[in-house]
């Protein structure tokens, strides 16, 4: 029978990076399994916004972490992650401005390099705009995007180059417990001797509980984008941006593209991951191209040129679940990232690596994430409400 230190379900972003982060760490024998291929689940099309404006200071201590490893990424992992440090602006309506205020000081006190902007100074970068329904802006100018499918690649290519196993095309069958610990996982392709489950199956992370006998509160919504060409409107926009008060977000997609998606506060549509609709309604095409131009008059001249939808692994608190598990030894959380997880995907490796090979991370409290936090009603609580954790 094969037998290996560690087992990680799910090649996303956080499977990837916490594979990685355990051979670096010195693990002879790490096993990453995937059911289909890198980056085949919510990684593969997210929007990969790098940004670090978080509501608590565990998510802003990893969001900062990530944003300086996607800005040193051919040193500290090796590779392209197609990181593109173009800036970020949060554009906030007047709601929200007394909850902006007290989280803008903690961000600086914990050293993100971030400041309040005006009006003016945005349209500085980005003179299309129509800032009427604005009260207030955040600036962030090391934020940007990345790229989901090279950065995952990356990950995967060095964990391999350092003497990780990669078993994709593989399905999980069972996790082999013996009195609550684990022993081993089935895989399609056999058995495999381990003491140490990661179960970073994103929106098939319930299932992958549900084998070791642990449920965990996850639901799995559908979540939809919109690719349009603007060379004709000017070009993409010159910033990332995450604008609540049009309840959507944009940024540039190369040299002439622009990625436009709905947040929060939104309708979010619960389904099946095996079996869901993954081209974009035309209802929300309509209603977000229509968002869209009322803060970038210029883009009625953009053309959609391909919609499509993508999942997100949600949690009561829209907060992950990450480490130790409950009455099951070695079976370890790193779910239910609720569409933050390849902006955090980079620490969150770190932080796994840290919990399994020394039983403590260092880096944030990791029990304030742990699956335990719903029973005992520790949740979270996000300045912004939904996603804008």
């Amino acid at each position: 029978m094969e037998t290996a230190d560690a087992v990680v379900i799910g090649a996303g972003i956080n499977g990837a990076s916490t594979a990685y982060h355990l051979v670096k760490r010195g693990l002879n024998k790490v096993v990453l399994i995937e059911k289909h291929l890198l980056a085949a689940g919510g990684t593969g099309r997210s929007a990969a916004i790098v940004r670090q404006h978080y509501s608590n200071e565990e998510l802003v201590r990893l969001a900062r972490r990530s944003v300086d490893i996607f800005t040193n990424f051919a040193d500290a992992v090796g590779g392209d992650c197609g990181f593109v440090a173009c800036g970020w602006a949060f554009l906030v309506p007047e709601t929200a401005s007394k909850g902006f205020s007290a989280n803008m000081a903690m961000l600086q006190q914990l050293g993100v390099k971030t400041w309040e902007i005006s009006k003016t100074e945005l349209l500085g970068f980005e003179s299309r705009l129509k800032l009427d329904d604005v009260c207030r802006i955040a600036y962030e100018p090391g934020s940007g995007y990345a790229d989901p499918h090279q950065t995952t690649y990356a990950y995967v290519q060095r964990f391999r180059q350092m003497g990780g196993r990669l078993q994709d095309l593989t399905s999980l069958e069972a996790v082999v417990l013996e009195k609550s610990k684990v022993v081993g996982v089935q895989t399609s392709r056999g058995p495999i001797a381990t003491r140490v489950v990661v179960n970073a199956a994103g929106p098939w992370a319930d299932r992958i509980a549900h084998l070791a006998g642990v449920s965990i509160p996850i639901k799995v919504t559908r979540e939809e984008e919109i690719v349009l060409e603007a060379r004709d409107a000017g070009g993409p926009p010159r910033l990332v941006f995450s604008d609540m008060a049009q309840a959507i977000y944009y940024r540039p997609d190369g040299a002439t593209r622009t990625l436009v998606g709905r947040g929060f506060p939104k309708e979010y549509e619960t389904v099946d991951p095996n079996r869901f609709k993954e081209s974009a309604d035309e209802a929300f095409i309509e209603e977000t191209l229509s968002r869209l131009r009322r803060r970038l008059p210029a883009f009625q001249a953009a053309l959609a040129v391909t919609a499509y939808a993508g999942l997100y692994d949600v949690t009561p608190d829209w907060h992950p679940i990450l480490g130790k598990t409950d009455g099951v030894e070695g079976f370890y959380q790193c779910n239910g990232f609720s569409g933050h997880g390849f902006k955090l995907g980079p620490a969150i490796g770190e932080a796994m690596a840290e919990e399994i090979l020394e039983g403590r991370c260092r880096m944030i409290d990791l029990e304030k994430f742990s699956l335990s936090r719903f029973d005992r009603g520790n949740l979270f609580r996000a300045t912004y409400g939904g996603n804008r954790a």
